[in-house]
């Protein structure tokens, strides 16, 4: 080929250097690449490449002699794109994971604002009804038991639990409707 008029080049020809050169090419690309079938697809692109520019490419040395020196600079340069796009891909995780826990920090601080928030609502009752909404959602306690501990109807507890009840769903309500 060295010498030849490359223009002459036709698929015949090229298919000759193809079949002649396609495995030791391959060869040469395993021993950067490490994987056939990325030695393969690289050997395939110059192959490729070299019918698409064959009338440009004008050889100073034999054929084998640039194919060899293209698959060796194919294959380290697949092989710096690879290590580019794997640190790019470390760096995307490292950035997720500390998303991740900013987002949970976030979500620690949202959640202690609601407690707080929740706190001051209970602490707006009215101090009978907050004491009766005490017993019944934090102790525990059955309607019975809490007019009996403070010597009141059960259906007193219920009035105010039932009040106590609307109106923390209304300045929940209100804190969830200025929030949006």
């Amino acid at each position: 080929m060295l010498g030849e008029d490359r223009g002459a080049l036709n698929i015949d020809d090229f298919e000759v250097l193809f079949r002649k050169n396609h495995k030791f090419l391959c060869l040469i690309a395993m021993d950067y690449v490490h994987d056939q079938f990325i030695a393969e697809d690289l050997v395939q692109e110059f192959f490729i490449n070299y019918w698409q520019r064959r009338d440009l490419i004008n050889l100073t040395t034999s054929f084998e002699a640039y194919a060899r020196r293209a698959i060796k600079y194919k294959s380290i340069d697949y092989l710096r794109k690879t290590a580019i796009a794997e640190k790019r891909n470390t760096e995307l995780t490292i950035l997720e994971e500390q998303q991740v826990i900013l987002d949970q920090e976030e979500d620690l601080d949202l959640q202690h604002q609601r407690y707080i928030k929740i706190i001051e609502m209970i602490q707006s009752l009215p101090p009978d009804r907050r004491k009766i909404f005490m017993l019944h959602a934090m102790d525990k306690l059955s309607y019975a038991q809490i007019a009996e501990k403070q010597s009141i109807s059960i259906n007193t507890v219920k009035t105010q639990l039932k009040r106590a009840y609307n109106a923390l769903r209304t300045k929940t309500l209100a804190l969830l409707m200025s929030i949006l």
